[in-house]
This record gives C-alpha cells, structure tokens and sequence, in this order.
C-alpha cells in the first residue's frame, strides 16, 4: 500500500524533481558564497598585514676618531651627533664640537625640503647671548659668508638653528673651533704642498681635511667632489665613511654606500 508521500509523488513527479533542483542549486550557491568570502577575507587580510620593517644595514662603519672633541663626561643621553634633540626634531650634521680650516665654513642639519625656512645663528663661545651674525635660511645647508663678520682662529663659535615651522621641534645647537697655531700652519703647508687651487674641489685636500680631523672642511669638500663628479662612486664611498663617525648622519652613510654600489649621483 503506497503511503500519502508516495502517492503525491507518483502525481506531480516534474514539481518533485524542480524543488530537489532548486535545493541542490541553492546549496550549492550558498557554498559558493561561503567559499568567495574566505578568499575574499584571507586577501583582503593580507593585503592589510603591515610591511616588514626594513632591514637593519650590516655592513661594517668606518672608525674614524678624533672628528668630535667635545669632552665626553657628562654629556646628556639625548644629545645625538651635533643636536641635542627628542625623536623627530630637528638634527645637526655635525659632532658637538667640531673643528674647521675655513674661515668660511658650510653647515648642514635636516630639512623637509629646499624651502624649509630656518634662523641660523653664529656666536662666539665666550659671548654665546649676543650673536655675531643671524641670517634667515632655506634648506638644509648654509655656508657661512666672506663678508660676514670675519671668524678668528683659535676661536671657539656656538652655531644654532632654529626651524620656522613648530612641527620640527626646537632649536639646536652645535660648537665649531676656527683651528689656530701650529695645527693651522700644518693644514695650510699641506694643502700648499698638494698644489690646492681655492675655490677647486680637490681629494688631496679632502684627505688633509680628513687626515687633520676638521669636520666641517671634510663633509664640505667631499660634497662638492660629489656633485662636480656624480659618476665616481669614490666619493660617495669616502662621504660615508665620514658620516660614520657619528649616529646622527649614519642613515646618511648608508644611503651613500647605496648610491655608490650602484653607480649613482
């Protein structure tokens, strides 16, 4: 005897087989759905992971001591390079106490652009509230002028500068000694006897500078040999090597042992 189920079966046999369609094509969608949302997520998780950190450089830095000659004791833990600073402020380029030939020397910190403005200041040690020379300042160099108030050897100067814009943080400062004496006749016989025309980027004098340990002179010459002579590599490698020397300009020096390695101004 045929139940109630099969008897409705055995009459509507077509309605029977389109609703076990329409089952299997629903579940089946719905598994697809399920399916595309994992992908979906699994991507769209990935796509948001953070990037790896970049990789620490592990080439081995140049040591060279002698360029700051500030005394170490009692120095302050966030003084780095030429700066005493707070993450993300303003940086020197250069050590606390630093010393330099010229009597013009260049100066050289951190800059969002060539048309960030600064007030760059310059007094001598023993009078550090009344500077000598205040100028305001673009970008992140200035080269002390000739006609600006002369710089005496042996003198000790305090440089300062100080960003237009609050966003960069404060005022920071850095000590500079004009060398004198005998260490100034030694410097200036060298460079007589490596024939160094003034005015004319030379790598016998930027080893001299080096050699004498005068910061200022050094960076600067190594500087202008880069960009009269963006194809040699040489340069670039001997930049580095300088900037080793402190924390502050040592992302510096990586990034001129990069360019150097392949080739680049």
């Amino acid at each position: 005897m045929k139940t109630v189920g099969e008897l409705a079966a055995m009459r509507h046999p077509i309605k029977n087989g389109r609703v076990s369609l329409l089952r299997l094509v629903t579940t089946q969608s719905i598994v697809a759905g399920a399916i595309c949302c994992v992908l979906l997520y699994g991507v769209a998780g990935q796509s948001q992971s953070p990037p790896p950190p970049p990789a620490k450089s592990t080439r081995v830095r140049a040591k060279l001591d002698g360029f700051d000659i500030a005394p170490t004791s009692g120095k302050a833990p966030n003084q780095i390079g030429g700066a005493s600073r707070d993450l993300g402020a303003l940086t020197l380029y250069a050590p606390k106490l630093a010393k330099a030939y010229t009597l013009t020397p260049t100066f050289f910190w951190s800059a969002e652009d060539d048309r960030a403005e600064f007030t760059f200041k310059l007094a001598a040690m023993s009078a550090q509230e009344s500077p000598i020379y205040v100028k305001k300042v673009a970008g992140g160099k200035f080269t002390y002028p000739s006609d600006a108030p002369a710089l005496k050897p042996s003198e000790t100067y305090v440089w300062s500068v100080q960003p237009e814009n609050d966003l960069m943080g404060g005022m920071a400062s850095a000590s500079l000694l004009i060398v004198g004496g005998s260490n100034r006749d030694t410097v200036a016989s060298a460079l007589s006897s490596a024939k160094v025309v003034a005015d004319q980027p030379s790598p016998d004098a930027a080893k001299i500078y080096v050699d004498n340990r005068l910061w200022f002179d050094a960076l600067s010459e190594y500087t202008a040999l880069i960009e009269k002579h963006p194809d040699m590599s040489q340069y670039r490698t001997a930049r580095a090597q300088l900037y080793d020397q402190l924390p502050a300009t040592q992302p510096l020096a990586d990034a001129d042992t990069a360019a150097a390695a392949k080739g680049q101004k």
